[in-house]
């Protein structure tokens, strides 16, 4: 199935940028230097043939990976490794009507970057970086004009578009420069550590897989592009993170996940924190087990601050993506809703990737300038109900003429627009007790046997064209019903599903309880660091359902730690 309707967003494989100022020399520009001068070089002669190669862009990453990881009393993986890595980006044709643009059955759009590995530059002439650099220049153009060749072909015979926007917006010329040094970690200590912590699961006969992992990346970006811009941008990244899995007698899939994002190897929690807290997950894990299956139902429900952040992700931000709109075979929900009321008038949704931070808390989704080069600024989806705009890459739509820098990609793929740090923001909240309070009002009155708790929700997906039903189906890991008398129980095996303008519309109440989803998230342009904010919320019916089971059943032979007491903490 097309990779472009159906969109993922995980709260594991996630990490932490960090930034802070500091001053580049003319070493540190080296990159930089070298591709300005292939740059000017491939401008010069490409930009002469027909089609004409209008624009180019150079990315060059360079970056070291620590990784960690311990299972069962033993150290399995310890890694550090570098790679450098380019990327060039070419347009052929004009602004107005270029290569990029989608073909007639094109599901998955149109790839105009190649990329490759290559040795990291060393010296003023180097020519090893600049004949790979050159290489792929060669590659890329060719590939632009074969592909602006095809467009030419099929506007023969297309429909008229519904959106007859120019296919690019040239980004205005940047300059900007920040080097970081290098950031160490005590891999020694944090390893002995983990196979410590890794001992939990002994005696534990509910687990048949369990991993804690440590991973940290670091490095630099570097940008330029025929406009002008010349940009360097740090990255650390680093999460402590522990999951365990288990299988029910009847094939279901049972996890507990919990990951710590960082800026230092000093901001993690102690080890007796850490054990508590997989402690906890455990005893979660045995209660799942012992759970009863939920059941098919619509009820009145709460998701819980972190799950609701999870929910505007996906039911309402990936429909936000500017480049969408103009395609033909996009659902397009919110296309023409711009300036009409689409959720509860106390809500305001915002992305602000900009944040760094939220209550002290890290934010994944934080970046500067895009993958196209463009200063990313806030963007107000939603203000007081009312949708106001959409994310914009260098792709502009109808009433959308400039990207406001949220183009976005990872290695290997074309950028298009992305979320950042979506948060939502309610103007009028009550205590998380009174929401409760509410919710048990809400199944009295609807004369519903409970509502629902979604408590933790790792993610899910959505679908977005029109071949597809415009659905979106979320993966809750922790729920609970929650019975008139004010009784809870734990339940197994509930997913939600529903459609975003119904969805967003049974929005009743909000709590002050703000808290963050940090997470990565796979669309068309890859896998890309993503956060969210929200407080709890409470819905007036939100629809579950049951979760695909496997067709095989937990091992008969436990596990050898199944079967071992940890003889010492």
């Amino acid at each position: 199935m097309s990779k472009k309707f159906i969109i993922f967003c995980l709260s594991f494989l996630i990490t932490l940028p960090v930034f802070s100022q500091g001053n580049c020399t003319a070493a540190d520009q080296l990159p930089i230097k070298l591709m300005k001068a292939e740059l000017k070089r491939g401008v010069k002669t490409y930009k002469k043939q027909k089609p004409s190669v209008y624009y180019l862009s150079y990315t060059y990453t360079d970056e070291t990976v620590t990784s960690l990881s311990a299972e069962a009393n033993g150290k399995y993986r310890t890694s550090t490794r570098r790679s450098a890595d380019l990327q060039v980006a070419a347009r052929a044709g004009s602004p107005k009507m270029d290569n990029t643009r989608h073909l007639k059955n094109q599901d998955d759009g149109v790839d105009f970057v190649k990329s490759g590995v290559v040795p990291p530059p060393q010296a003023e002439q180097n020519l090893a970086f600049r004949r790979y650099l050159w290489q792929l220049t060669q590659s890329a153009a060719e590939k632009a004009q074969s592909d602006f060749h095809r467009v030419e072909a099929d506007m023969q015979t297309a429909s008229e578009r519904q959106d007859k926007s120019d296919d690019f917006v040239f980004p205005p010329k940047s300059s900007f420069c920040r080097q970081e040094p290098a950031v160490t970690v005590d891999t020694k200590r944090l390893e002995e550590m983990m196979v410590r912590l890794s001992n939990v699961v002994r005696g534990q006969s509910e687990v048949l897989t369990s991993d804690v992992s440590f991973e940290m990346s670091q490095g630099h970006r570097y940008f330029v592009d025929s406009v002008g811009s010349e940009i360097v941008t740090p990255f650390l990244f680093m999460r402590f993170s522990y999951s365990f899995e288990s299988m029910t007698q009847d094939g279901l899939i049972l996890s507990r996940v919990k990951a710590y994002d960082v800026l230092t190897e000093q901001d993690l929690p102690d080890e007796q924190t850490l054990r508590a807290d997989m402690e906890q997950s455990l005893a979660e894990l045995r209660e799942l087990n012992a759970a009863p299956e939920a059941d098919p139902i619509t009820v009145p429900a709460i998701l819980n601050n972190r799950a609701m952040a999870v929910f505007v992700h996906e039911v309402l931000g990936h429909r936000m993506e500017g480049h969408r709109q103009k395609q033909d075979s996009f659902g397009k929900t919110f296309t023409s809703k711009v300036g009409q009321e689409v959720t509860a008038p106390f809500i305001t949704i915002v992305d602000d990737a900009t944040l760094r931070f939220f209550n002290g808390e890290p934010l994944r989704g934080f970046y500067e300038y895009d993958d196209e080069g463009v200063k990313v600024r806030p963007v107000t989806l939603v203000e007081n109900g009312v949708l106001r705009e959409f994310l914009m890459n260098s792709s502009p739509i109808n009433g959308f003429p400039v990207s406001n820098g949220h183009g976005r990609r990872s290695y290997g793929n074309s950028p298009v627009a992305r979320m950042g740090v979506t948060r939502l923001i309610s103007s009028k909240t009550v205590p998380y007790e009174e929401l409760e309070k509410q919710l048990l009002e809400e199944v009295k009155k609807q004369n519903k046997p409970y509502g629902y708790v979604i408590d933790d929700l790792s993610g899910g997906f959505t679908l977005t064209g029109t071949y597809f039903p415009q659905v979106f189906k979320l993966e809750p890991k922790y729920v609970y019903r929650l019975y008139p008398d004010g009784r809870k129980e734990v339940v197994r095996g509930a997913d939600i599903v529903g459609t975003p303008l119904v969805s967003f519309s049974k929005i009743l109440a909000t709590a002050d309880d703000y808290a963050v989803f940090n997470g990565s998230c796979r669309a068309e342009s890859g896998w890309v660091p993503v956060s969210a904010i929200a407080p709890s919320v409470l819905l007036e019916s939100l629809e579950i359902e049951k979760t695909a089971k496997g067709t095989q059943k937990p091992p008969v032979l436990p596990s050898p730690m199944a079967v071992l007491k940890e003889a010492s903490k």
